[in-house]
């Protein structure tokens, strides 16, 4: 039986080779993008099943400021212990330096399923997305599928949660991963009904060395 001392050295060595691969990809990189994402999270609980969500967000590029800003509603509702529906609509607000200001409605549907081992809890999400980013960065692309993998580890005795991650991108009109999203942060319990989540995502692209490195801090309030 693998016990906690072990299970968090076997986490520190995987965390440790996600950040060497994080800075290699950073090390090769010709163009490197800075942005800022700072959001709040207001979640409602209806029964032990269903939750739904609103969030403000705006995003800041650090070479040309406010980049873009939405609102998004959403709902996740639990089928079974393993396995979780959801989808989200978002109005967006892109702000463009070199023409006009662009507006946008997303709608996401996600599917994700759950598997614990003890502490450690994995979730792999499928969402389908109408558009998502272009690689240029001067506009969006179409129909998206998007293949997220994550896991967090509840250290016992501590309100501090660690995660890693990694999503791919898969553009359905051109039949490509056009972006592969790494993911690092935790998340901090202050109480019940409040916690902090800092992120640290770096967004890689397949057709060009443009790297895009993201701090993401989000405040989460449940009721």
């Amino acid at each position: 039986m693998i016990n906690d001392t072990q299970k968090l050295k076997a986490i520190f060595s995987i965390a440790c080779l996600f950040i060497g691969s994080l800075f290699s990809q950073t090390l090769h990189a010709q163009t490197n993008d800075w942005n800022t994402w700072l959001s709040v999270e207001l979640t409602k609980d209806f029964g032990d099943k269903f939750k739904a969500y609103l969030s403000p967000q705006v995003r800041y590029a650090n070479k040309d400021g406010l980049d873009e800003y939405f609102l998004e509603a959403g709902m996740e509702y639990d089928l079974f212990s393993f396995l979780e529906v959801g989808g989200n609509y978002r109005y967006l607000i892109n702000e463009r330096q070199t023409k006009s200001t662009e507006y946008f409605h997303r709608i996401a549907f996600d599917l994700t399923g759950k598997y614990d081992i003890s502490r450690l809890e994995f979730a792999l999400r499928t969402r389908y997305t109408n558009y998502d980013e272009l690689e240029n960065n001067e506009g969006f692309n179409d129909a998206t599928l998007r293949y997220r993998l994550k896991s967090e580890y509840d250290i016992p005795n501590m309100k501090l949660t660690p995660s890693i991650g990694v999503e791919l991108f898969h553009q359905l009109e051109n039949k490509e991963i056009n972006k592969i999203r790494y993911i690092l942060g935790a998340a901090y319990k202050i109480n019940k009904r409040h916690k902090v989540e800092l992120d640290y995502l770096l967004h890689t692209y397949s057709n060009n060395d443009r790297k895009s490195h993201i701090l993401a801090l989000e405040y989460k309030i449940a009721f």
